[in-house]
């Protein structure tokens, strides 16, 4: 079978085994957006990454869903062959006796069949995997609490641009796999991996569908794949296991920085506590970041800052909220964007200017 697929919520999974044929992963209905956006909270990671043109591609494990992505959405409903633990663990397990030994306790797991199995291999899987969240929502009141914190910022870019640069510089031997939507779904049903070949449809499936909770997000993902991307272990509670490092610089995929369309401020993000700020007319005020206990986040503020105001000047926004009127005449709030002016007035200090030129 040179084909193998799987049908799930109006979404089709595929891999084509045929040599030589490049085809989608994953067939759908949705309308590929003309912009997408990536939220960040204000931290040293996401500053390098918007400095230095990358996207992070996280593992599974790194995602906020403990349910997206996760190996419990794969199992067998039958007996796997003992074939496929002799590929898995040959050249791991020397003795053919403990294998045997290994393959017989598996596949009598009264709580789920074949799980070590299916376990290790979504291991091996994901340390090859990258996936990077977009959103093609723009104002969404709850994407900038839940990603900024209202402090953070939001980037915007083309999405055919974006994703064209990005295989541009994707590394040789390595695969940029693509840009799908997220599948949301009533119910979280896991997949039986037995009727497959590979885990590849599987794993297609299980990193693409979420539950239907999360569908404010519209959420965009770009996914890739590159060797010894790594395993963070460490970071689901009560692992067994030490991290699987090689390089996090594995997870970086880049692009050209001059893409970013707009840079977005939270509407927090010239706080107190981390600015001084100044009024110095209706429109204008000066901000200078505080030195605070935490050297690294003042450095951060302080390189941000600066590489927006030398290479995001005519791009920088910032976040707030504005009445608007229903057909009944009654008033409710939504988000906007206000295009700022930002002027470098002494090392570290900036003056920032309202435009009235307001998006929503």
């Amino acid at each position: 079978m040179n084909i193998e697929d799987y049908h799930h919520n109006g979404f089709t999974y595929l891999k084509n085994y045929s040599p030589n044929i490049e085809s989608p992963i994953i067939e759908h209905n949705k309308t590929k957006p003309e912009n997408i956006f990536k939220y960040y909270a204000l931290c040293e990671h996401s500053v390098d990454a918007l400095i230095n043109g990358y996207l992070y591609a996280s593992h599974p494990i790194e995602l906020n869903d403990l349910l997206d992505s996760s190996p419990f959405l794969l199992y067998t409903s039958k007996k796997l062959d003992l074939v496929l633990y002799e590929k898995l663990y040959g050249s791991v397990i020397e003795s053919n006796q403990k294998l045997v030994e290994l393959y017989e306790q598996d596949i009598s797991s009264e709580e789920r069949m074949c799980q070590g199995y299916i376990s290790t291999l979504w291991q091996v899987a994901t340390n090859l995997f990258g996936i990077i969240s977009t959103s093609q929502n723009e104002f969404s009141p709850l994407m900038w609490p839940h990603y900024t914190q209202e402090k953070g910022f939001q980037i915007k870019f083309n999405t055919d641009k974006l994703e064209k640069s990005i295989r541009e510089k994707f590394p040789e031997g390595e695969q940029y796999i693509g840009l799908y939507p997220v599948n949301y779904t009533e119910k979280l049903s896991p997949i039986d991996v037995s009727p497959f070949q590979s885990l590849l449809v599987p794993l297609y499936y299980a990193t693409n569908i979420k539950s239907k909770n999360w569908v404010y997000e519209n959420e965009w993902r770009i996914l890739v794949s590159k060797h010894n991307m790594g395993i963070p272990y460490t970071k689901r509670g009560l692992s067994r296991k030490e991290d699987y490092h090689v390089d996090t610089k594995n997870r970086y995929v880049y692009y050209e920085k001059n893409l970013v369309e707009e840079i977005t401020f939270g509407v927090d993000f010239f706080n107190k506590r981390d600015f001084e700020v100044e009024w110095l007319d209706m429109k204008s005020f000066w901000v200078k970041a505080l030195k605070s206990d935490s050297n690294q986040e003042f450095e951060n503020l302080n390189s941000l800052m600066n590489y927006i105001f030398l290479n995001l000047n005519d791009k920088l926004f910032y976040s707030g909220i504005k009445y608007e009127f229903d057909e009944n005449n009654i008033h409710y709030l939504v988000r906007t964007k206000e295009k700022l002016e930002i002027q470098k007035v002494e090392e570290n200090a900036y003056i920032l200017t309202r435009t009235n030129i307001v998006k929503k």
